[in-house]
């Protein structure tokens, strides 16, 4: 009997997730509404798609007509009632590279249309930019032997020195991260940084609490993602696969920095989710994915655990990567 209770509480909270997921996707996802982020998000998509088809060579014959028209109206339709802004710019950078294209539109009215935009905010643009096509080549021998050292040496550390992290690493780990790929070149990714002690503590007592190491981070990393930018049914686990892509090299670049870091899981149920947003701050549209603490190594070293790797190919019942119509069972070393 005690077991059937239990049961029925973990389904019942697991339903109570499903509607909150639910609510949270008809107020924030792209697809309903039309707030600043979401007309940005719109933008972007846009831009990402001129820019592909500037990159098609091989199939020169006339396109981009329906989004390019789209993206006027967007930028239009988001500078009406916002200021100018990067996302903006590059995307107006863009379509003067798109006019520049050989084949782009013929159509009079479209070409008018960019035209007349491009001329009303030309001077609020830097044509600096390198909006629109790069080639790219393979890239000279890398040095196999550091960069699998880099790989390898990074650990999940719990223990740190008292040496502050400065905005000028951070800001170097984020660089590199900025380098992430994202569905369609979003870059929905998002960072919010605490080193307030009082903050810091507030934000782990509500994430399960100290667990004897949390209290050791020099700060608190929360990567995000913004909702806005995706879609809604079909692209409703998009935003937790490009924020985990993010957030792993968001700690390669404080690898690269020699900052030494562990990822805690963000906890989501929806109350503590409601408590998590007052502590912190986040905007409702941005959905927490991972915390990262950090701090500077240890003079002396540490103890982590292990925590083997077990290749893809070596676990059980996966394809093999010799030939897809074989498959390892029972692996053994």
């Amino acid at each position: 009997m005690k077991n059937f209770i239990l049961n029925c509480k973990s389904k019942l909270a697991l339903l109570i997730c499903y509607l909150s997921d639910y609510r949270y996707m008809i107020k924030n996802y792209l697809t309903f509404g039309s707030e600043p982020d979401k007309i940005l998000a719109r933008i972007m998509l846009m831009m990402h798609a001129l820019e592909k088809g500037m990159s098609f060579t091989d199939c020169p014959k006339e396109f981009g007509k329906e989004k390019s028209q789209s993206l006027v109206k967007l930028i239009r339709r988001y500078l009406k009632k916002n200021p100018m802004n990067e996302i903006c710019r590059l995307s107006i950078n863009i379509l003067a590279r798109y006019m520049e294209n050989s084949n782009s539109t013929k159509d009079v009215p479209c070409r008018r249309m960019i035209t007349n935009l491009l001329t009303e905010y030309g001077t609020s643009v830097n044509f600096s930019y390198k909006g629109g096509v790069k080639t790219v080549c393979e890239p000279e021998p890398f040095n196999e032997e550091v960069i699998t050292y880099f790989f390898a040496s990074r650990s999940s550390v719990r223990d740190y020195s008292d040496a502050p992290i400065s905005d000028e690493e951070i800001v170097k780990a984020l660089s590199l991260a900025s380098f992430t790929p994202s569905a369609c070149n979003r870059q929905a990714s998002r960072t919010h940084l605490f080193r307030d002690k009082k903050d810091m503590r507030m934000i782990i007592d509500n994430q399960l609490g100290d667990q004897n190491w949390c209290g050791n981070a020099k700060a608190i990393m929360v990567v995000t993602v913004n909702s806005s930018y995706f879609g809604g049914n079909y692209e409703r686990y998009q935003p937790f696969i490009d924020g985990g892509l993010y957030a792993m090299n968001v700690v390669h670049g404080l690898h690269l920095q020699h900052i030494a870091s562990c990822f805690k899981m963000y906890v989501r149920s929806p109350q503590k989710d409601n408590e998590f947003r007052k502590i912190t701050g986040i905007p409702q549209n941005e959905i927490p994915i991972v915390l990262i603490l950090m701090g500077h190594y240890q003079q002396k070293p540490v103890y982590s655990p292990k925590s083997e790797r077990i290749c893809s190919w070596q676990q059980p019942n996966v394809t093999n990567i010799s030939n897809g119509n074989q498959y390892i069972e029972n692996y053994q070393e």
